[in-house]
């Protein structure tokens, strides 16, 4: 079955809301905003139809040709067909409509505008990949699980397509793994491989081959249920991932390995830095809980900006690089490698306060442990979130348990995709 209809908005993960003739709500990828489009019906789910664009019968004046081949067969991007200018418009709206949907109660001045990417392609130095049976690097189709070949990914640094394509040209990841991370370090653009492998497999000599076949790749590690381990290295540096963080008073540089989170898009990630030391406020002398802390990517910014800095992070391997970049940075921050929950639980037992949190943890957010911030009685909390869904949950939570949203701030960490990463300043009400 066939609709025409009209796009009212773009929804969170980017699709668009129209309704047919006889008012049932019809998502659909690949539109804009106030576009006139013909739909196929594809199926129908929980009161909603879903479709798949058929016609652009109206197109909006910020429809743009998309730059890459694979757009619409590839599952990663899902805005590359409207202007950079729309995109931003579009994440700022979703912003807004989340957090009034989950009945959180916006600043006096609303969602700020969305700080944009100094870069819109080439930005991403860390990719994922599925890699096929026969060895070839590629990604899924969006809700899929068909594969994608792909040679190339105009997200990525240059140092990073250079080695797709000879993962590409070589095969040599065949039978060693279904996944595989490409990560270009910012500071000197080595690449380091990381394998990502079931159960506690770990196929040294098979990597050390695979090295041998990519000379455009520096490093070899390995994660699986054990952890992450170092593989091979061309130069024998343990430590292949680095990132200089320009800061107001003393500069410092951060590294980590193949195992530790990172942000994909570093020259954001450093305007990130600055944002949350700025909305942080002056934390010279006073407490700072830095929560899913990784390698330190704001704790050892905040320490050296005066704060009394403790991170706690899941990852054993974030929290050893955590450790040793605030000491080759010359800070005294404590990092703790425990589940964040628990220590929560600990600290409040023990009856700890801290003066200001700043939290930033994975997709699933902070959850039923928001229940548990109010009780550490911080003046202010700087929440960071990559799903705005999760973000709202839990801020209705803690503006119901004595905080009120004093900024939101949209982050565009992701170009040419609908991901958005946000920033929230809580206050003690």
């Amino acid at each position: 079955m066939h609709h025409t209809v009209r796009i009212e908005k773009l929804i969170a993960g980017g699709q668009g809301l129209a309704r047919t003739a006889a008012g049932q709500v019809i998502l659909s990828g690949f539109v804009l905003p106030g576009e006139c489009v013909e739909l196929r019906e594809v199926r129908r789910k929980s009161g909603r139809i879903e479709a798949e664009l058929e016609q652009v019968l109206e197109p909006s004046a910020e429809r743009v040709p998309p730059h890459c081949p694979l757009y619409g067969e590839c599952g990663g991007c899902d805005l590359q067909h409207g202007s950079y200018a729309e995109q931003l418009r579009i994440k700022e709206a979703i912003a807004a409509e989340t957090m009034r949907r989950a009945h959180v109660p916006l600043p006096v001045d609303g969602v700020e505008k969305v700080l944009p990417s100094p870069a819109q392609w080439g930005y991403r130095c860390r990719l994922r990949l599925k890699i096929s049976p026969d060895g070839q690097p590629g990604f899924f189709k969006k809700r899929s699980n068909e594969f994608v070949a792909v040679r190339c990914c105009l997200t990525a640094a240059d140092e990073i397509n250079a080695a797709v394509a000879e993962l590409a040209a070589s095969r040599c990841l065949r039978g060693l793994t279904e996944e595989a991370e490409l990560h270009c370090s910012p500071a000197d653009r080595r690449i380091t491989l990381t394998l990502l492998v079931k159960g506690r497999r770990q196929p040294p000599q098979a990597a050390a081959q695979a090295l041998a076949a990519c000379p455009g790749i520096d490093h070899i590690g390995c994660i699986n249920e054990g952890g992450f381990r170092h593989l091979h290295s061309r130069s024998g540096i343990a430590a292949p991932l680095a990132q200089q963080i320009v800061l107001p008073g003393q500069d410092c540089v951060l590294s980590w390995s193949g195992g530790c989170f990172s942000q994909v898009n570093p020259e954001q990630n450093a305007r990130l830095i600055a944002l949350a030391l700025d909305l942080a406020g002056d934390v010279r002398g006073r407490s700072v809980l830095d929560l899913y802390c990784g390698m330190g990517n704001f704790s050892v910014p905040l320490a050296l900006a005066g704060g009394a800095v403790t991170g706690i992070e899941g990852s054993p391997e974030s929290v050893r690089w955590a450790r040793r970049n605030a000491e080759a940075a010359g800070v005294a921050a404590r990092f703790s490698a425990a589940d964040v929950s628990d220590s929560l639980r600990q600290m409040i037992k023990q009856q700890q306060r801290t003066e200001i949190i700043l939290l930033d943890p994975p997709r699933a957010g902070i959850g039923p442990a928001a229940a548990l911030l109010p009780e550490l009685r911080a003046e202010r909390i700087v929440y960071i979130s990559c799903d705005p869904a999760t973000l709202a949950r839990d801020l209705a939570l803690l503006c119901g348990k004595g905080y009120a949203l004093r900024r939101l701030i949209p982050i565009d960490m992701f170009p040419q995709t609908s991901h958005i990463e946000t920033v929230a300043v809580l206050e003690r009400s």
